[in-house]
Order: structure tokens, then sequence, then C-alpha cells
């Protein structure tokens, strides 16, 4: 059954990957997760920006977040599909390859001669660990966040760690555009 599963991921994949490529859908501003980017690409723009704003004599504040369990938190609910232009019979099928999975934690344990299984439990967010659709559904859940900020802020993201970067005239209101963009 797991093999069945890997073939349609794969499936899954490839349509939807070309679908975002083909139309690019996917915010520039995300270097993780993506074929031709890598870490250095997101390590050049945001020290690249920096230099950009001390050689303009202007201030650089930055907040770096990271994400806890990134694939813990994508939402099986899929709302935002539509607007990317998957709906219908592809949006369902997606659903359906989302929901109602279940998952148990076993653990075996030879020195102690045990075996200790949890119960199953639905998985509400999520997606399947180690699958190829993984990293694309999660560049889908995030793709908003950098249009929610840019127009205050410069945002750089790879997977779940993403550096926001501000560029003022003076602290005071370096500052306050920083605690603005945290708050959005």
């Amino acid at each position: 059954m797991t093999s069945l599963l890997k073939v349609f991921g794969k499936a899954l994949y490839i349509r939807l990957n070309k679908h975002f490529y083909s139309k690019k859908l996917l915010e520039g501003n995300e270097f993780g997760f993506r074929k031709g980017i890598a870490t250095e690409d997101a390590i050049f723009k945001l020290t690249n920006e920096i230099l950009n704003a001390l050689n303009n004599k202007t201030m650089a504040g930055s907040i770096f977040c990271n994400l806890e369990k990134v694939f813990s938190s994508v939402n099986h609910g899929l709302s935002k599909l539509p607007y990317y232009g998957i709906s219908g019979k592809a949006k369902l099928l997606l659903e359906s390859y989302l929901q109602n999975r279940y998952q148990r934690v076993q653990i075996i344990s030879k020195y102690l001669n045990s075996n200790r299984v949890s119960k199953w439990t639905k998985i509400k967010y999520k997606v399947p660990q180690g699958s190829i659709l993984g990293p694309l559904l999660f560049l889908v859940y995030i793709n908003d966040l950098p249009k929610a900020i840019e127009h205050k802020a410069i945002p750089i993201l790879f997977t779940d760690d993403t550096s926001i970067l501000i560029t003022s005239a003076n602290n005071i209101n370096s500052q306050s555009a920083l605690n603005v963009v945290l708050d959005n």
C-alpha cells in the first residue's frame, strides 16, 4: 500500500510543481525546497541588503524567526488552493491524499525486552513525513507571508527560518517598523 501512495504522491507532486512554476506562483523571497536555489542564496540576499543599507547610510534591523515542526503546521483544509488555480476535482484529490490519516508511535527496546505502542491518533495538520509533496505543500502554506510584510520590510525565507530586514534613516523609525512587522 505504501508503494502505491508514493507513486500517487509523486504524480501529484509533478503536476502541482509544474502548475506553480509555470504560472510563477511561488514567492521569490523563499529560498528553501526549490530547485537551483540554496542556503547561500538566502545568505547572499540578506548580506547584500544589509550592505546596501550601510552604503546608503541607513540603519538596518532584523527579526530572525524559526518555525518549529514545520511539516506539522500545514493545515489540511488547504483553503489557499483555489487562489492558486487549484479547485474542483484536483483540490478534492489533493485533500483526499492528506485527510483521514492516522499515526501512532511504537517503541521497541531490546534492552528492556519491551514493545510499547501508543493509540492511533487522527492527523489534523501535517504532511506525511518523507513524502515528496511535503516541501511543496509547505511552500504553498507559507507563500503569502512575504506579501503580508514586503511593503514594510524585506522578507527572506529559507524553509523554516525567516529573516525580516528593516532599513530606516534613524533608530526610532527602525524600532517602530520592526514592531509593526512583528505584529503583522
